[in-house]
C-alpha cells in the first residue's frame, strides 16, 4: 500500500519508513514545517532546518520521495497559542496532545488520504482490532510508549494510521537505522517541548506575550506572603522546585489563582487531589461508557497511574481515585487506561 510516514528527522520516524520500505510498501516522506525560522521569538524548533536536513537525508538513505509541509499556520493556532495561553491563564498545558489530535492526524493525514494514503509516525503505540472496533494499546515496552499523547485519535483516524515501531525496543529501532545506514541512527532524542528550544516554557511565554506578563506573590495556603514572583507562566500545580520560599518542610504548589498573579503553595497533602474533572472528553471508540468504569488513570505522561472510577458525562468526565495523587494539574491530560487499552482521556479543568 501507499504510506506517508512522517518524519521528523529523528531516528524512531526514520526508522519506521525503513520498517514499511522493507515490507515492500509505497513510502512517501514528509516533514512539517511548523515555524518560521527568522521568528526570533520562538527560538529553533526541532523541525527546524536542521531536523529537516536530517529527515530528507534519510529518505535519500531509503530512496524515496520527501516532501515538506507547511503547517506553521494550523500548528501556531493549535499548539503555540494555546500553549501560551494556557500558561498565561495558570493552566499546565500538553502541547504534545495538541499536535497530535489537531495538526498530525487531522491536517496531515486528511493530506495522506488525498494521495490515496495512509499515515504512519514513529511514535511507541499499537493499533489492533478488538471485537469489531480497532484499539489504541500502548507500546509493547512501557519504557518508550507514547500512548497517552494519542488518546485524541478515534475510529476513524485509527483506520489509516500506523505506528510500524510500536512493537519495538529502542536498541532494535537503532540497529534498524544502522541497518539501513541512516544519519539519524544515533541522534539523540528530543526531551522538551519542541518548539522551546531557547531558555524554558517561561520565557518563551514572556517573548511571545510581553505584554500580558505580570509580577505577583508567592503565598501559604493560609494566605501568608512568602515572596515575589516575575510571572503565573513559571509555575504548575504540584511543583517544588523554584518557588522562591524556602520553609522548614517542603512546598508544592497547590493552585495558581491567574487574574491575581497569586501562586498558592502548601505541603504535599493540600497539593494532592483525589476527585477532578475533564473537559473535552474524548474516547476512542467513539462512545463514552455509559456507565461508571473503573480505570486506571494518568495525569502525566510520566505517572504510572492510578486506579479509579470515571464517570463520563456530556463532553466531560468526573474521575474518583482510589487515593490521592500529587499534581493533579489543570490543562494537562489525564488519559484513561483498561490494561494496556487506551480508553480516552481530556484536559484536567
Amino acid at each position: 500500500m501507499r504510506v506517508l510516514v512522517a518524519m521528523s528527522g529523528g531516528v524512531d520516524s526514520s526508522a519506521a519508513a525503513a520498517l514499511l520500505r522493507e515490507q515492500g510498501h509505497e513510502v512517501v516522506g514528509v516533514s512539517m514545517r511548523v515555524y518560521d525560522a527568522s521568528d526570533g521569538a520562538r527560538g529553533r524548533s526541532c523541525c527546524g532546518p536542521d531536523d529537516l536536513d536530517d529527515a530528507r537525508a534519510a529518505a535519500r538513505a531509503l530512496g524515496i520521495p520527501f516532501y515538506v509541509a507547511n503547517v506553521e499556520e494550523a500548528f501556531g493556532r493549535a499548539v503555540v497559542d494555546r500553549f501560551v495561553e494556557d500558561y498565561l491563564e495558570g493552566r499546565t498545558p500538553n502541547p504534545c496532545v495538541a499536535c497530535n489530535t489537531e495538526v498530525k492526524f487531522d491536517w496531515l493525514l486528511r493530506r495522506a488520504r488525498a494521495l490515496g494514503a495512509r499515515l504512519a509516525t514513529g511514535h511507541y503505540a499499537r493499533v489492533e482490532r478488538r471485537g469489531g472496533r480497532l484499539a489504541l494499546l500502548a507500546a509493547r515496552h512501557p519504557e518508550k510508549d507514547q500512548s497517552y499523547f494519542l488518546y485524541g485519535l478515534g475510529q476513524e483516524a485509527l483506520a489509516d494510521v500506523l505506528f510500524p515501531v510500536g512493537h519495538m525496543e529502542k536498541p532494535a529501532v537503532r540497529a534498524l537505522a544502522e541497518r539501513h545506514r541512516l544519519p539519524t541512527a544515533h541522534k539523540a532524542e528530543s526531551q522538551d517541548v519542541c518548539f522551546v528550544t531557547r531558555g524554558d516554557a517561561a520565557g518563551f511565554v514572556a517573548l511571545r506575550a510581553p505584554g500580558r506578563v505580570r509580577p505577583g506573590e508567592v503565598v501559604s495556603t493560609a494566605g501568608e506572603r512568602l515572596a515575589a514572583h516575575g510571572g503565573v507562566q513559571g509555575f504548575t500545580v504540584g511543583q517544588r522546585r523554584g518557588l522562591g520560599a524556602p520553609g522548614p518542610e517542603p512546598r508544592y504548589v497547590v493552585r495558581i489563582e491567574a487574574e491575581a498573579a497569586r501562586v498558592v503553595v502548601g505541603s504535599a497533602a493540600e497539593a494532592s487531589r483525589d476527585a477532578f474533572r475533564v473537559r473535552g472528553a474524548s474516547w476512542v471508540s467513539g462512545v463514552p461508557p455509559t456507565s461508571p468504569r473503573r480505570l486506571l488513570v494518568k495525569v502525566r505522561h510520566r505517572h504510572a497511574g492510578t486506579p479509579g472510577t470515571v464517570r463520563a458525562g456530556e463532553g466531560q468526565a468526573e474521575v474518583l481515585l482510589d487515593e490521592p495523587v500529587r499534581g493533579v494539574a489543570p490543562g494537562q491530560a489525564a488519559v484513561f487506561f483498561d490494561g494496556d487499552e487506551v480508553v480516552g482521556g481530556g484536559r484536567i479543568a
